[in-house]
């Protein structure tokens, strides 16, 4: 998987830009995010987040290309709240997107860190079909407050950010659920994952060994029995297993053509 850069316009809107080739998707960690998918074909496609790593063969015709929707956004975006978006993914706009030059003050090309030729296509008319709507969208502001205190401490009860937030749990979980697509704490235990892999790979960089009991508990976790099982249900493996690979969260928040089941 190839990230990209977010042009600065649409970064309000969009958390991440991925390009995926081959036949299969490639192992790593799930992502408790909607995705605008472009396919080979170049018909669009609203796939729904993840708690456990998606499985499948990739369909056929080139790469794909996803652009990785912040919470809320689809709403706004495509009049559809994120839990009614299916983890297999619906198709969008009749299935083709405009096609339009993409404007990030740079020439499309791949010295310019963006793609050249049909993939470049497909990017720069799913980003129209983006900016095309992103002037009526509105995102939760609460909701997007209760995300931020997440990741800063993924471990904290729910109730906890309910309150912060100014709302009741049913009140956080029904507007959580519209905008996010999960539930506060499935996105939580998503979120813990991440926390705890990029811990791992930043003691590494050290040229450390990772202290995984101390991660368990700086990402949330009881113990390090806990973050191991949490990541077994999610991965179908432990953490040491993606140390060396694995694909991108981006830190402030298509895929195949089969799927896994996750709590909504």
């Amino acid at each position: 998987m190839t990230a990209l850069p977010v042009p600065a316009d649409l970064a309000h809107l969009v958390a991440g830009i991925w390009v995926l080739g081959g036949d299969t998707v490639p192992g790593g960690l799930p992502y408790p995010a909607v995705d605008l998918l472009v396919m080979p074909d170049g018909g669009c496609r609203l796939a729904g987040p993840e708690t456990r790593v998606r499985q499948g063969r990739l369909p056929g015709g080139g790469p794909l290309v996803g652009v990785r929707l912040r919470p809320g956004a689809v709403t706004g975006l495509f009049g559809i709240a994120a839990d009614e978006v299916p983890l297999a993914g619906t198709p969008i706009d009749a299935g083709r997107p405009p096609r339009a030059p993409i404007d990030v003050g740079r020439p499309v090309g791949s010295e310019s860190g963006r793609p050249a030729g049909a993939v470049g296509e497909r990017l720069a008319g799913a980003l129209a079909l983006v900016r095309a709507r992103a002037g009526r969208c509105r995102v939760d502001e609460r909701v997007r407050v209760v995300l931020a205190a997440m990741h800063a401490a993924p471990g904290a009860p729910v109730e906890q950010h309910a309150v912060r937030a100014g709302l009741s749990e049913r009140q956080l979980r029904r507007r959580f659920g519209v905008a996010v697509g999960l539930r506060p704490k499935s996105y939580a235990r998503v979120v813990r994952l991440h926390h705890a892999l990029a811990a791992a790979r930043a003691a590494l960089a050290r040229g450390e060994r990772p202290d995984w009991a101390a991660i368990a508990v700086r990402s949330g976790c009881y113990d390090q029995s806990h973050l191991l099982a949490e990541f077994r249900h999610a991965v179908g493996a432990p953490p040491t297993a993606l140390l060396q690979g694995g694909r991108f969260l981006q830190a402030s928040a298509g895929r195949g053509a089969t799927h896994s089941t996750h709590d909504r």
